[in-house]
């Protein structure tokens, strides 16, 4: 379905294996095909062929102001199959199952499922930070996104007080950190009270070095 949507529109699809046979993908690669720095113009063919072929009755954006973006060439959450284990796009696909299930309190139990696949996903090849990216583009009022861009604006507004790890966070820390943010942001006095308007602040601070 993806390739189709490619040809159709005359578009080069990306490189996903060494020999260009593309024969997997997980979920936060797919938000990254129009998650990257592609022209907007290309970025909403490639939404409106994904909403056509799965029958996707949401309204197409038009705006991507502060919606982090991969970069075109790193835009895989996952490495070529000759260096990638057998379960990895399997623990991505099950890592966006128990984000899902967490964020919409669709399970009665702890987060501790989302802690444990996100501690496994984080040992793989090709995951650092941006799988904080992909979980903020699933669910960003619940997931912080922390690419170098947020953690930058998070610091220097100082909307935490312990030191910003430069490693990256576990589970468990990750969640704490979405929290407390989330919470601090809620009951603040700044003009950005939800994640996402705290990264399209973080986006025009970047730009125009002040607010």
């Amino acid at each position: 379905l993806i390739k189709d949507i490619y040809l159709q529109n005359n578009m080069k699809f990306p490189k996903m294996e060494s020999d260009d046979n593309a024969i997997d993908i997980d979920p936060f690669t797919l938000f990254g095909l129009f998650n990257k720095g592609i022209t907007k113009e290309n970025r909403l063919l490639i939404i409106k062929g994904l909403a056509m072929k799965f029958q996707i009755k949401a309204e197409i954006p038009d705006n991507f102001d502060g919606i982090p973006v991969l970069n075109n060439q790193n835009a895989t959450f996952f490495y070529f199959k000759e260096e990638r284990q057998d379960d990895d796009i399997d623990n991505l696909w099950n890592i966006f199952v128990e984000a899902i299930q967490y964020a919409d309190g669709l399970t009665n139990q702890d987060v501790s499922a989302f802690i444990t696949a996100f501690d496994k996903v984080i040992k793989q090849k090709n995951i650092k930070w941006n799988i904080t990216m992909g979980l903020y583009w699933i669910r960003p009022n619940t997931f912080i996104n922390l690419d170098s861009r947020n953690r930058t604006f998070i610091f220097s507004e100082k909307l935490i007080h312990d030191d910003f790890p430069n490693s990256m966070l576990n589970g468990k820390e990750y969640i704490e950190l979405c929290i407390k943010l989330n919470e601090k942001l809620k009951n603040g006095n700044k003009e950005y009270h939800t994640f996402p308007e705290l990264s399209q602040t973080a986006w025009i601070f970047s730009i125009i070095g002040h607010h």
